[in-house]
């Protein structure tokens, strides 16, 4: 549980409306509860007591904050679009009212499976599909620049790309981050998905593809990390990570109503 109290928001500059509108819901609710709000100048919190926690989003400007906190070992919190029910870059069912957004401390991602009870992931489960075998393509999902350049990967795609290519004769299939092709027509016939961290590895775990990614996605916990194990990819059980998956995303209501304080972790 955290103390509202005891956390600083940061608002970047720049903002469409309907960002801007859920940013200063939040900041409401937090300045109410006696916390901070910092805006648009990310080295405000530089200078926060040691006491309060920083709330950073995937803005390019905190990436080197980021990078420090998690040199020092500081606490802070990183919140994003949710894992389902989003209203925006989804191929499963669109979230109502803002959708859904995920917050977790110390991370970008889920990190680390925990039992939770049913009740949340049954209130809004997602559509899952069994797992996929015997796939032929690889699919590569490209992330997004801002994600790339949040994360210092420009060079993600080339890379992978170039590894690929030397441990497996299967067709490469790159899939932009922007594309409007439906993510179940590229998974069709797929032996696995390679990102980094999108959350089409989420996307395509529930839809019942093996995927390959970076350690910070939570797909990880459900997948593999080393692309010269992409012939073997896993298909473990599901029902405790979506379950856990569930206990990290709030929708609009809840990260205004102390819902959000009472279950982050």
């Amino acid at each position: 549980m955290i103390d509202a109290s005891k956390v600083c928001l940061f608002i970047p500059a720049g903002l469409q409306k309907f960002k801007l509108d859920l940013f200063n819901r939040i900041a409401g609710h937090i300045e109410k509860k006696g916390g901070r709000v910092a805006r648009n100048d990310v080295n405000i919190l530089l200078r926060l007591p040691s006491d309060i926690i920083p709330v950073v989003g995937c803005q390019p400007e905190s990436t080197p904050l980021i990078a420090k906190w998690r040199a020092t070992k500081r606490t802070f919190i990183y919140w994003d679009r949710g894992y389902w029910d989003r209203v925006f870059a989804t191929w499963l069912r669109r979230g109502i009212n803002g959708g859904m957004y995920r917050w977790h401390i110390n991370s970008f991602q889920l990190q680390k499976i925990k039992e939770f009870p049913a009740d949340r992931l049954e209130a809004r489960k997602p559509e899952i599909g069994e797992w996929k075998r015997n796939g032929k393509h690889i699919v590569i999902a490209r992330p997004s620049t801002t994600y790339m350049k949040f994360h210092l990967i420009e060079n993600w795609l080339d890379k992978t790309v170039y590894d690929l290519s030397k441990i497996t004769t299967r067709q490469l299939v790159v899939r932009d981050k922007e594309s409007k092709r439906d993510l179940k027509d590229d998974l069709l016939g797929a032996h696995a998905l390679v990102t980094h961290g999108s959350n089409t590895a989420v996307e395509s775990v529930i839809l019942g593809t093996p995927v390959f990614v970076h350690p910070d996605s939570a797909a990880a916990l459900v997948g593999k990390t080393n692309l010269q194990e992409i012939e073997n990819p896993i298909y473990p059980d599901r029902q405790a990570w979506l379950r856990a998956l569930s206990y990290s995303q709030f929708d609009e209501n809840e990260l205004v109503n102390g819902t959000l304080w009472k279950l982050i972790e």
